[in-house]
Formats: structure tokens, C-alpha cells, sequence
């Protein structure tokens, strides 16, 4: 999810802190601390990991406690999904004014390679059968996971009892460059990489299907895309599982969040 733009006071603390464990090669840094007006944003990061689309985090766990022994509150901003560099969490303001938190949790990095079966090479798509799960029984350990390359006439069954909303008839199907169709489970989460890219397209639109929990997603790609461009576009898969993926504990203790 794309962060909002904020207004207000920001102070960070540009010295990291770093979480080590005898058992664990990686260091846990908390590389910002932020406090705005009405959230309190802290990030966190992997020291000196690479950064391209092999090596991914995101939070699996967080709980955050000040020195008042108030736990603070997701405010909801933020979806928690890998990324390249740092992940982010935001916090309710807390109700107790407070100097110090406390912070432990875990984060999940994924490493997908083919080797783990966590990299899976779909191709072009004019080879793609469209509007069928493209994820294999053999590659989900759930049946959840599924992930479609998508055409109108597929979206407009999804949302039949939408053919009479003016919103929807409004939508130009043909403008699109990209449409698919996925759902992920909370045990294990996948990316689409679009042309090699893990952040890809422009004026997306999403619509999630609350009966199936399949969200399906239009994308551009690319000024005046012609056909023939739209067949070459690659599509690979990440695929999170238990070969990839490594827990990493963080634990911090007495984190200073001042307000000046």
C-alpha cells in the first residue's frame, strides 16, 4: 500500500539500532523513528542486505510497548508486504505521554530462487491460458493461492451483480495493458514480477471480489501499448515457502521516540 502524505513535526533518529543473536548471521536495524502529529512511524531493516527482488522482508510479527506499559496500536496505513529495502509500521498516537518502547517481533526474509521452487518462470503472455489458476497444486501448500491473467469478459462475471453500476460500466477495459487476477493466504504470501519489475504500472485499479477474496487488478503499463507489445509482457511468480523464507527475532529495548 502506498504510503499517505503527512503533515507535521518529524523527528528522526538517524543513528541505528541494532539487534543481533548469536544464532542469526543478519542484524535487525531500526533505521528510523518517526513521530508525526497524529501516527508514530518506526522502520526497519535488514544491515547491509541486497536489495533487488531476491531478497525481500516484511514484518510477521510486532508488538510495540511504551515505558508506560501501554501497547501501541496498528493505525491501519500501512499493508504489510515484502519489500526490497525497509519495512514500515505506523502507530496510533498512545494515550499516555511516554519516553521510552520496547519492540519485539520477527521478520520473515525471503529468499525465492528456482532451486527452491520459490521462483516460478511463468513467461510471456501470449503463451499464458488465460482466466485459469496459473499456480500448480504442486507449488501452493494451500489451495488458497491463486493467480490468473484475466479478460473482461472473466471481470464482468466476477462482478455481475455490478452490471448495472454506472461506476463500472464506466470502466475501459481495453485501456489496460495488464489484467490479472490473485489471492494469497496468511501462511504463505507471492508476488507478481511484471517484466522483471517487482514495482510496476500506472492508474491501477483493484477490485476484490468479497465473496471469493480474489482481488482483481488493471494496470498500464506503458503509454499507447500496442497489442503486440501487451503479448511480449513477462510475468514470473515469488512464491513464499518454507525452503525461502527465514524467521529473524528482533528485540529491542528502551527505543527513544522524543517530541520536541
Amino acid at each position: 500500500m502506498q504510503s499517505k502524505f503527512v503533515t507535521g513535526k518529524i523527528m528522526i533518529f538517524t543513528s541505528f539500532i541494532i539487534c543481533s543473536f548469536l544464532y542469526s548471521q543478519e542484524k535487525v536495524i531500526i533505521s528510523n523513528a518517526k513521530k508525526y502529529d497524529d501516527f508514530i512511524e518506526l522502520s526497519l531493516e535488514i544491515e547491509n542486505k541486497p536489495t533487488d527482488k531476491f531478497h525481500l522482508i516484511k514484518i510477521d510479527t510486532i508488538a510495540t510497548k511504551t515505558n508506560k506499559d501501554e501497547f501501541l496500536k496498528d493505525n491501519g496505513d500501512l499493508e504489510q508486504i515484502f519489500r526490497r529495502a525497509n519495512v514500515l509500521i505506523r502507530y496510533q498516537i498512545p494515550s499516555k505521554k511516554f519516553k521510552t518502547v520496547d519492540i519485539e517481533g520477527k521478520l520473515k526474509y525471503f529468499k525465492p530462487s528456482e532451486q527452491n521452487k520459490s521462483y516460478l518462470k511463468l513467461g510471456k503472455i501470449k503463451n499464458l491460458k488465460k482466466n485459469t489458476n496459473l499456480i500448480s497444486p504442486n507449488t501452493a501448500k494451500e489451495n488458497a493461492l491463486y493467480f490468473s491473467i484475466v479478460d473482461s469478459d472473466e471481470i464482468k462475471k466476477a462482478f455481475i451483480k455490478l452490471k448495472d453500476n454506472e461506476n463500472f460500466k464506466k470502466i475501459d477495459f481495453n485501456s489496460y495493458d495488464l489484467m490479472y487476477a490473485f489471492k494469497s493466504s496468511k501462511n504463505q504470501d507471492f508476488l507478481p514480477v511484471v517484466n522483471d519489475e517487482l514495482d510496476f504500472g500506472y492508474n491501477n485499479l483493484t477490485l476484490r471480489n468479497p465473496e471469493t477474496g480474489i482481488s482483481y487488478i488493471m494496470i498500464k503499463l506503458k503509454k499507447e501499448m500496442t497489442d503486440s507489445e501487451r503479448n511480449e509482457i513477462n510475468i514470473d511468480l515469488l512464491i513464499e515457502n518454507k525452503a525461502s523464507v527465514k524467521e529473524i527475532p528482533f528485540d529491542f529495548k528502551n527505543v527513544e521516540v522524543k517530541d520536541l
